[in-house]
């Protein structure tokens, strides 16, 4: 299998492009959960994963990585080399928090829909539900792609892809 030393921009923009659809049907399916008309679950979950994908998990996985300053399979490691020093995370607590990270935005939404229909149900709700979890195997799917491809893949402790 052909390693990518850089990832190429298509990859990373559709990779990008389905985190935005994926999490917006996130959000998009708990919208009902107000309070005092504030889509306070939401928004939370919301601030959840830009903090966690684009700070938290930036600092302590991307700043040990190959592709640290280099195009990623989503950018992000690009992206750490603006915002973090080589090295200046802590990647075993990196490798932690991304499989608690990856937990809750999925899950979230899920419960969270549950909910919705449980208090209010409602057919586009349903909708929603249903093509989020038809895309959180998707999800795994394109990561497992991007880990077969990877330079650290059997070294991650994360990869997907280690007898590929």
């Amino acid at each position: 299998m052909k390693e990518f030393e850089r990832y190429p921009i298509s990859y990373i923009v559709g990779q990008n492009l389905f985190f935005l659809v994926y999490f917006g049907i996130g959000c998009a399916e708990m919208l009902s959960l107000q309070i005092h008309g504030f889509p306070v679950i939401s928004i939370l979950y919301a601030f959840f994963l830009v903090i966690m994908l684009l700070f938290v998990l930036r600092k302590h996985l991307c700043t040990h990585c190959y592709y640290y300053g280099k195009r990623c399979n989503t950018g992000w490691g690009k992206l750490s080399s603006f915002m973090f020093k080589k090295d200046s995370g802590n990647y075993q607590l990196g490798i932690k928090l991304a499989g608690i990270t990856w937990m809750l935005a999925t899950l979230i939404p899920i419960v969270g829909s549950v909910l919705t229909l449980i208090l209010n149900y409602s057919a586009l709700t349903l909708s929603l539900l249903v093509l989020f979890v038809l895309l959180t195997p998707i999800n795994f799917v394109i990561h497992k792609k991007a880990c077969e491809k990877c330079k650290m893949r059997f070294i991650c402790p994360a990869s997907m892809a280690k007898g590929s």
